[in-house]
């Protein structure tokens, strides 16, 4: 019973390092696709000249997870009978989705400063600050690759030490 107990624990703490370090190595792809899918948004507003509400639920339809969701989300909330503003449904599609995700509360805060000028500024404005929040992603995804290259055998191998000292130390 000792050495069942002494197996949970280590495979306990292993299991906590492991889901960690994945954690980290799940970000820098969400980032690239949400840089991906802005850069579609940009080119609906761009070149399509397409409204909002009709450029968030087809781009929600060709990204993963989290863009799709993203814009799924911004796109029922600026759907009519009882449409939000603009800036008011992006703020909460990114909350929504900033909950979900592995975004760290600095990429939820790129995402969040375009709110203000999605579907309200001219199109050239729209353009320069999407470019601006697709540059300040790639800055965002640069980090966090560096950082799971840092962290990530941090985590899954201190997790598994963690656990066998801490077995260790119960016996």
């Amino acid at each position: 019973m000792r050495w069942l107990g002494l197996g949970l624990v280590v495979a306990a703490c292993a299991a906590w390092g492991w889901l960690r370090a994945a954690e980290l190595a799940r970000r820098p792809g969400e980032l690239r696709v949400l840089r991906t899918s802005l850069q579609a948004l940009e080119t609906e507003i761009g070149f399509a000249v397409t409204p909002l509400p009709a450029a968030c639920r087809r781009i929600a339809g060709l990204y993963p997870e989290p863009a799709a969701s993203l814009f799924r989300q911004a796109a029922q909330e600026l759907a009519p009978p009882d449409p939000a503003p603009a800036a008011t449904a992006w703020r909460r599609a990114v909350l929504a989705v900033a909950g979900t995700s592995a975004l760290a509360p600095d990429d939820a805060r790129i995402l969040l400063a375009l709110g203000p000028y999605l579907g309200v500024t001219d199109r050239d404005d729209q353009i320069r600050h999407l470019r601006l929040a697709m540059h300040r992603l790639e800055a965002a995804e640069a980090r966090a690759v560096e950082l799971e290259q840092r962290w990530g055998r941090l985590y899954r191998f201190g997790g598994l030490l963690a656990g066998a000292l801490i077995g260790l130390l119960l016996l």
